[in-house]
């Protein structure tokens, strides 16, 4: 199903993302899952799909912040899964299977944080002793167990060992099954933006997010034009207020 530079090129290519993001803390806020998909999808020849499934998935991972300790879907993976199993056999099964890689490889992100606290527990005692660079490398040395719990291991084992698995079910779902996962996947972002805007002040801006209903539903304007016109409304909006507080305290100056 995968040739070997295709697999071989995946694995090295998140590799190199999740060394970048994790060992040097340089990570992007958004976009990160567009990337992987259009990074998968040129290695595998399929744009298309990696364009799709990449857009797809960073809007349901737009809303998802891991605060803390906590563990979210690991939609990085599950694109480079999705689009690689996209581009081989439809973009229905790639969505299904990647949804279900980034939900199992949660699990994989805590036993990746549980990993590191040996590594972690001998940094601090190097602290302790003063002895900061041991520290330093006891800490780098621990990001390594992360890095392949996330990264190689679980990709290589999908694409050797699961690629006949999904080829199998593949061939055995109805297309009306397949229909059914990609209308699911279309309502999806739908959830993403939901879960992003309860943590914004929506009872202070709901008039924003009427203006974007009527933009979308009425005059056919799409994400891309509403978003303009939503930061040109923010611009605005930035602007006045800052005239106004302006305003406020030469009146205050005069007062004195």
């Amino acid at each position: 199903m995968f040739t070997v530079p295709q697999i071989v090129l995946i694995i090295l290519w998140f590799t190199l993302y999740n060394v970048i993001t994790s060992a040097t803390g340089f990570g992007l806020v958004a976009g990160g899952v567009v990337l992987n998909g259009l990074a998968t999808g040129l290695i595998m020849g399929d744009v298309a799909t990696g364009f799709y499934l990449g857009g797809t998935y960073e809007l349901m991972n737009i809303g998802l912040n891991p605060l803390g300790g906590s563990t979210v879907p690991n939609y990085n993976m599950g694109v480079v899964v999705g689009v690689a199993f996209g581009a081989v056999t439809n973009m229905e099964t790639g969505m299904a299977v990647g949804i279900v890689v980034a939900t199992l490889a949660s699990t994989l992100d805590v036993l990746a944080k549980m990993s590191g606290s040996f590594f972690l527990h001998k940094a601090q005692e190097c602290a302790r002793a003063k002895d900061v660079d041991s520290a330093v490398r006891w800490i780098h040395i621990g990001l390594w167990p992360r890095i392949l719990l996330t990264a190689p291991l679980p990709l290589l084992i999908l694409f050797v060992a699961g690629a006949p698995i999904v080829e199998a079910v593949n061939n055995f779902i109805p297309a009306w099954l397949l229909a059914g996962f990609k209308n699911a996947g279309n309502m999806l972002p739908a959830i993403g933006f939901a879960i992003l805007l309860r943590s914004m002040n929506i009872k202070g801006n709901f008039q924003y997010v009427i203006i974007g209903f009527v933009l979308f539903a009425y005059f056919g304007i799409g994400a891309l034009g509403a978003a303009l016109i939503g930061i040109a409304l923010a611009m605005i909006a930035y602007y006045t207020n800052n005239k106004i507080a302006e305003v406020q305290n030469m009146g205050g100056v005069g007062d004195e």
